[in-house]
């Protein structure tokens, strides 16, 4: 949540008292620090397809559950009027939507009920050690778990560039895109060696295993940091 604050804080949020969220998420790590930039008068309306886990409880515990409206919705069909909110934002949620057909039919929404969107995600940047660290582990979770699932659990983070594109691609126009440096230790990307351990045997599995064991060591060494993340903002034409 620390992040999502740093995140936002240097997002135009000004005068948009009405946001959309897409992909809030079971721990409300960005609704509550939209809330906050909100300010009393705002409202966001949290959309989640399902992954509510602990949502509403940590929004009853932060005092602004007054703001926040959840709604349950698959973000390709937004249960919204045109233009009924002031911003649409999806923070760090590119990466689940599985797919980039997927990414450009949810931003083609978020600008069909708002006249401007804001797209925040991770990038492929490594200026450190532990950065490094991170990007190692990160960039075998889509391959584990599609090899073991038949579907990514996170896409490979894009670059700022293709973010826009894909921006692009759904209509909007870009007005701007930003390159901030969290400077704050990342964990999402480490997961157990057992999930890649359940790859069936082959060549792939045991390259995944010799790329985990490798990430896991730099892990050790270094810590894992957050990557750079990118923001792009756009407006409906």
């Amino acid at each position: 949540m620390l992040e999502r604050f740093e995140v936002l804080r240097n997002a135009p949020l000004d005068h948009s008292p009405a946001i959309l969220e897409v992909g809030s998420g079971p721990h409300a790590v960005s609704t509550i620090p939209l809330a906050y930039f909100a300010g009393s008068g705002g409202r966001i309306v949290a959309a989640e397809r399902s992954r509510w886990g602990n949502f509403r409880s940590i929004v009853a515990d932060s005092g602004m559950g007054d703001r926040i409206r959840p709604v349950t919705c698959d973000a390709r069909r937004l249960p919204l009027r045109d233009r009924s909110v002031d911003l649409a934002v999806c923070v760090h949620g590119i990466r689940s939507l599985r797919g980039e057909e997927n990414i450009v039919a949810v931003v083609r929404e978020m600008l069909r009920v708002s006249t401007r969107v804001l797209v925040a995600e991770s990038l492929p940047i490594a200026r450190t050690g532990a950065q490094r660290a991170h990007l190692a582990m990160y960039d075998l979770r889509e391959k584990v778990f599609s090899a073991t699932s038949g579907v990514p659990d996170d896409l490979r983070y894009a670059s700022l560039d293709r973010l826009a594109s894909l921006v692009e691609t759904a209509g909007g126009v870009v007005e701007s895109t930003k390159t901030l440096e969290v400077d704050l230790p990342h964990f999402l990307a480490h997961f157990p060696r057992a999930l890649a351990e359940a790859v069936p045997p082959g060549d792939l599995r045991e390259s995944l295993l010799h790329r985990w064991d490798e990430a896991d060591e730099m892990r050790r060494r270094t810590g894992t940091d957050h990557p750079p993340v990118g923001m792009v903002v756009a407006s409906r034409p």
